[in-house]
């Protein structure tokens, strides 16, 4: 059995005139034995008369061929196979180094070496495979792990992945020319209503192990980690998301989340870049010449509006007033409400308008216009709304040309025939259409099955004939829309509770009047083609 092994190795001898040494060489370029080996064998077997000299010229010359030299004259009993045994100091693994028996002597079997293991405490874990090729092959002198404890399965700490930009460093970008854009910086995490803002990993505990005496190993304690909600915000049927109840934009404060439909800004200036928000916007502070705010919903400006673009899906309140330089842009779905409005380069609202005054600026208003406060003005430029102009002064002394228009716009019925026009030929493409389908469906019918070329005709068909529906349904309320502003033109008129100047035109659709001296406390309205006053 001994010489199954391949790694060199030694034997000793028990014989009657003492004991003898035999070194035998590696097989297969296998590494040779060291003399250390059988030095540790004789102390683990108290043989301390030895002769070391004569012990390490066998081991020089046994490592290219057996070799056997007598060692001691005392006579010894003979030893049998033995394992050397370390446990680790978390007993989870037994190390085992066995070494050769006397020769004649008994080899370990297998159930001697789990007795060993088991005397020495060891309950579970031993690697049955490890001892059956042990036994097998006999590899002497090599460590092996013979026992290992079932090993823990350590957790992970649970922990919140959060779906948007935590860190928002507005940084601006760099032109390819080298020019600084400080319009565009990423400065606000924008959500949609649906989105997700957080996905929950909840934590793993892991799975408990047992070492070599059978006891029970736990894993690491792991933190636990949950979704935090709030106002905007819900949690998800199975609790591991996080999504937004609203469109707007979302923050997170320490390990909080909070999500609103109201963006608060300070300024619009460099260090906010341009401003472009799915939901209201309120800015306690000002905005700077050559910034935009848009909104989808409505906008609130505490401070001054310079040369700046203001868009509003709904309402937009200027606190202070709009400073527009020649350049400021404002447009609103909604109604607007300002303390003045000076130099616009273009002012577009869906609803009304209020202003204390509106002075040198293009006005185009759906409702009504109303100068009010103290002064209530309305000086230069070109103002105008479909149904009403309301102010105590129009124009001023020094004959500043004011236009001042009110009704529909004679652009406005050209646009109604071009769309009745439009609307006809539409009908008429849709009805020829409509035809072709016919003779493919009763073809299909006949015959029960369409060749490629006229499948692909009548679904290439069916597809005009749905965006032909589509802008149908498009023009049509357009159309409405233009006529509703058509009823309101005849009840259109001009207000002045003070005076209105020379220099104003007064514009009903396609007819102008000109105010050729000062007049005052009346209103203007169109009577049959023609523009008159009233007293108020």
């Amino acid at each position: 059995m001994v010489n199954n092994c391949k790694k060199g190795y030694f034997q000793f001898e028990a014989r009657p005139d003492g004991l003898y040494l035999t070194v035998y060489p590696p097989k297969d370029k296998e590494q040779a034995v060291d003399v250390e080996k059988a030095v540790y064998y004789l102390n683990k077997k108290k043989i301390l008369n030895y002769d070391a000299v004569e012990m390490n010229e066998a081991f020089k010359k046994g490592a290219t061929k057996p070799t056997t030299v007598k060692i001691c004259d005392d006579k010894h009993f003979a030893s049998q196979e033995f394992g050397d045994y370390t446990m680790s100091n978390d007993c989870m693994l037994v190390e085992a180094e066995f070494y050769p028996p006397f020769m004649g002597a008994q080899e370990l079997s297998v159930q001697e070496i789990v007795s060993d293991l088991e005397h020495i405490g060891v309950k579970n874990g031993i690697k049955m495979d490890v001892v059956e090729q042990f036994v097998k092959n006999k590899n002497y002198f090599e460590p092996m792990i013979i026992a290992e404890g079932t090993t823990v399965r350590q957790g992970r700490d649970g922990f919140v992945e959060y779906k948007f930009n935590t860190q928002l460093k507005p940084v601006p970008k760099v032109n390819e020319d080298g020019t600084v854009d400080f319009h565009t910086l990423e400065n606000v995490n924008h959500v949609r209503k649906g989105d997700v803002l957080a996905v929950l990993h909840p934590e793993d505990r892991g799975e408990p192990g047992a070492d070599l005496f059978g006891r029970v190993v736990l894993p690491k304690k792991v933190k636990h980690a949950k979704l935090r909600t709030g106002k905007n915000m819900r949690i998800s049927g199975d609790g591991l998301r996080l999504l937004a109840e609203t469109d707007g934009h979302v923050i997170l404060e320490g390990d909080k989340i909070f999500m609103s439909n109201v963006l608060e800004l300070v300024d619009v200036d460099m260090s906010t870049g341009d401003i472009n928000y799915n939901g209201d916007v309120y800015i306690k502070g000002n905005v700077l010449a050559g910034f935009t705010v848009k909104a989808s919903g409505d906008i609130s400006i505490n401070g001054i509006v310079e040369g700046a673009t203001i868009e509003a899906g709904g309402n937009i309140t200027f606190n202070r007033g709009v400073q527009g330089m020649t350049r400021a842009i404002i447009k609103a779905g909604g109604d607007v409400v300002s303390k003045f409005i000076e130099s616009a380069k273009h002012v577009e609202i869906g609803g009304k308008l209020e202003a204390g005054s509106i002075l040198h600026s293009k006005v185009n208003v759906k409702g009504p216009i109303i100068a009010t406060g103290k002064k209530g003005l309305i000086v230069g430029g070109e103002v105008r709304s479909i149904v009403l102009i309301q102010a105590k002064t129009l124009g001023n002394e020094m004959g500043t040309t004011t236009v001042l228009g009110v009704g529909v716009d004679p652009s406005t019925k050209k646009r109604i025939d071009d769309i009745k026009t439009n609307l006809q030929e539409l009908t008429e493409s849709k009805a020829k259409f409509n035809q072709v389908l016919d003779v493919l469906r009763k073809r299909h019918m006949s015959e029960g099955e369409l060749p490629p070329d006229k499948k692909e005709l009548q679904q290439s068909t069916m597809r005009k004939v749905i965006m032909i529906e589509k802008e149908l349904t498009e023009q049509r309320n357009e159309l409405e829309q233009l006529k509703a502003q058509l009823r309101e033109d005849g009840n259109a008129r001009i207000k002045v509770s003070g005076n209105a100047y020379l220099g104003c035109r007064l514009v009903f659709g396609e007819q102008i009047y000109f105010v050729k001296d000062r007049i005052g406390h009346c209103q203007f309205v169109k009577e049959k083609g023609e523009i008159k006053s009233y007293l108020l």
